[in-house]
C-alpha cells in the first residue's frame, strides 16, 4: 500500500530541501528590496541630491582620445592641445 523505498525518501527530502531553500531566497530578496525601498524613501524625505559619479568627456582634436573636460591633461604627444 504505502511502499517508502530508498528512492522516494530521497526524492521527497530533496524536494523539501528545495522548497526551504527556495523560500530563503525569497525571504532574502524580500528583504534587500525592503532595505532599498527604505533608503530611496529616506533620500527623498531629507532632499539630499546624490554626488554626481560621471563627468563630461571632449574628443581630442588630435589623436582623438575622448579626455575629461576638466583637469585635463597631455598625452604625450608634441602637438597636443591639452599640454598647453
Amino acid at each position: 500500500m504505502l511502499g517508502f523505498s530508498l528512492t522516494k525518501l530521497v526524492l521527497l527530502a530533496v524536494v523539501i530541501a528545495a522548497l526551504w531553500l527556495g523560500f530563503r531566497y525569497m525571504s532574502r530578496v524580500d528583504a534587500i528590496r525592503r532595505s532599498l525601498r527604505g533608503e530611496l524613501s529616506r533620500r527623498r524625505a531629507s532632499g539630499a541630491t546624490p554626488a554626481k559619479d560621471v563627468e563630461d568627456l571632449v574628443k581630442c582634436a588630435r589623436c582623438g582620445a575622448y579626455v575629461a573636460a576638466r583637469n585635463a591633461s597631455a598625452c604625450g604627444r608634441p602637438d597636443c592641445p591639452w599640454g598647453r
